[in-house]
């Protein structure tokens, strides 16, 4: 009997180990090839992603898909080519992940919408859906979408725009018309008070939910020849120039503390001098496996450490903000939103923005 349960045990004891050793997550890489397009899938354990590569006439593009570990390999079962002269996407298939087509049009690798006529008639209609746009008008601003949240600039406060409200909120005496220091926190925008000159001692925080405005008076006095490095939660973080000085500022409850100088990278806090922050105007970064950069007025997008860039749009006038796997930007007088799963979006439009546009425009 005694041995009978030592057996048993010992079998559950395995049992577990194998299940352990099954099961767990772990780094890997396989070729294979389908459909004459080489492919290379990989799993990355620390970052929680797959990320493929296919390579088709010389060209390679590459998809990366956050996911938890799954045990099986090879994921692509199927991939469609469809080809107009020199140009051609591939569209990748499988029963347990979604792609999106991977594109070249005029010898660059572009988002597929973005591809000439001919080469998108022949891509799937399930792919070229869109969301349909509203079109409403609020002063002089031509609204397009209410996903967001949007906070634009009046010269004496703020326009308010979402789904809910449209108001305006204006809390100064006299019309500023550069208005650099402006921060986000998670839940509110945070702006100085603009009728003071040279130093400021209170400032004023919007609630992207409701719109709500409150304002608190500061321990200190800050120069305006200051910057915003980034937010942590609530949290903003200055940096005087002219004091030397880094602040802590709780956007929720107005306290305001002096801190030693450090820096935020994805979610690990660094101790740093502060001659670097204010020589190198550092700024906070966040974690994400999209990069947006725009060059010439070239928007592109490439995923986290990898070389390969995808053309988004052309004509951009600047990024707005980059979120999470958004990015916000403006192309002449129009704002736009980009993701990978549904492209380009018009989210506003204000002809102003065609001669006045930085520090004007706020979205969440």
């Amino acid at each position: 009997m005694k041995k009978l349960k030592i057996l048993q045990i010992t079998i559950v004891i395995l049992l577990i180990i194998f299940v352990f050793f099954f099961f767990r997550a772990v780094d890997y890489t396989k070729e294979y090839e389908v459909d004459n397009v080489s492919v290379v899938e990989s799993f990355n354990k620390e970052n929680k992603y797959y990320y493929f590569t296919f390579t088709y006439k010389d060209t390679t593009f590459d998809y990366l898909i956050e996911s938890k570990y799954k045990q099986k390999r090879t994921f692509i079962e199927e991939i469609s080519i469809i080809e107009e002269e020199d140009n051609f996407c591939l569209i990748p298939e499988g029963h347990t992940f979604e792609f999106m087509p991977l594109c070249i049009n005029n010898n660059e690798i572009t988002y597929y919408k973005n591809v000439s006529d001919n080469l998108l008639n022949k891509i799937p209609e399930d792919y070229l859906t869109s969301k349909k746009e509203i079109e409403e008008t609020f002063k002089d601003i031509t609204i397009y979408n209410k996903d967001y949240t949007y906070l634009l600039w009046n010269y004496q406060g703020f326009y308010y725009i979402n789904e809910d409200t449209e108001k305006e909120i204006n809390f100064l005496e006299t019309e500023q018309y550069n208005v650099p220091l402006i921060g986000y926190t998670k839940d509110y925008l945070v702006i100085p008070n603009y009728d003071d000159e040279y130093t400021f001692d209170k400032f004023y925080r919007i609630s992207f939910q409701d719109g709500n405005l409150k304002e608190y008076k500061l321990d200190y006095k800050i120069y305006f020849d200051s910057y915003f490095p980034g937010y942590d939660k609530n949290k903003l973080y200055i940096i005087d120039n002219n004091e030397e000085v880094m602040y802590e500022l709780n956007a929720r409850n107005g306290d305001l503390e002096k801190i030693k100088p450090k820096m935020l990278n994805n979610d690990e806090w660094e101790n740093v001098g502060i001659k670097t922050l204010i020589n190198q105007n550092k700024k906070f970064t966040y974690p994400s496996n999209y990069v947006y950069e725009l060059n010439d007025g070239i928007l592109t997008m490439n995923y986290k450490n990898k070389d390969i860039k995808t053309l988004i749009d052309q004509d951009v006038t600047s990024i707005i903000r980059i979120k999470d796997n958004l990015v916000f930007y403006l192309k002449t007088d129009t704002v736009y939103v980009f993701n990978r799963e549904e492209g380009n979006s018009r989210l506003l439009y204000n002809f102003e923005w065609n001669f006045n546009y930085e520090n004007m425009i706020y979205i969440n």
